[in-house]
């Protein structure tokens, strides 16, 4: 869930952050849901509240997931909410990204299963960011000629802007989306600052990030708007 970029999910953020209705929103919540969505552990602001170290971490999630193994594949593509939350979200976790375009949602959910697949793949599984919407939500991309198929796009660094640099119709078969996949993953170098300079940077070109909801959490930085900063982070 994306944090203060949809009012009706931060409702659903509030419930499992705190039991007090005063609380506010922070920017980040760990908690581990059931395959039904019921709270398995308390909503905190880091797994750090809840583990000791990545060790205990990774043992924890696996004694979970034992409970609940399943020999259904996902089959649905794991989209971030909107095109323009996913080109900032990919540049946020350093991974380029596919688009799924096309003004007919029929066809577009017909390409988002496709996809899917290789999406949950073992050796793509979490390289990439997914993003799905019609011709519309085409804004924050550059280079994009073709108004149904699949984009394949990498983020510039503060996440404003993508440039696409492969595209495949809707025709287009697994194998050639495989192939496209691999191949952006490899044209994708970006450039890591530590989170100083990154903001630094990000305020000297004017970069801005306005979210959709207020930013309440009172750990943030209290020398700016709160709306504002590189990435929305």
């Amino acid at each position: 869930m994306m944090t203060y970029e949809s009012a009706r999910e931060a409702q659903i953020l509030q419930s499992m952050w705190s039991t007090s209705t005063n609380r506010p929103l922070e920017n980040t919540l760990f908690i581990i849901l059931d395959p039904n969505g019921r709270p398995l552990t308390r909503g905190t602001r880091s797994p750090r509240w809840l583990y000791a170290d990545a060790h205990a971490m990774a043992d924890g999630l696996n004694r979970v997931a034992t409970q609940y193994r399943s020999k259904l594949s996902p089959q649905n593509l794991p989209v971030v909410a909107s095109v323009r939350l996913a080109v900032n979200v990919a540049a946020c976790d350093k991974k380029p990204l596919v688009v799924v375009v096309s003004d007919y949602g029929q066809e577009r959910r017909a390409m988002e299963t496709k996809l899917a697949p290789l999406a949950w793949r073992d050796d793509l599984i979490g390289e990439m960011t997914y993003a799905s919407g019609g011709r519309n939500d085409l804004n924050t991309l550059q280079r994009q000629t073709i108004n149904r198929g699949y984009l394949f796009v990498l983020p510039n660094e503060f996440g404003s802007q993508g440039t696409v640099v492969a595209q495949l119709y809707p025709t287009a078969s697994s194998t050639d989306l495989e192939r496209m996949m691999a191949w952006t993953i490899s044209q994708y170098n970006p450039q890591y600052l530590d989170h100083r300079e990154h903001i630094r940077q990000g305020r000297e070109a004017g970069i801005g990030w306005q979210s959709a909801i207020p930013v309440t959490d009172p750990h943030g930085p209290k020398d700016r708007p709160r709306s504002y900063g590189p990435n929305g982070r």
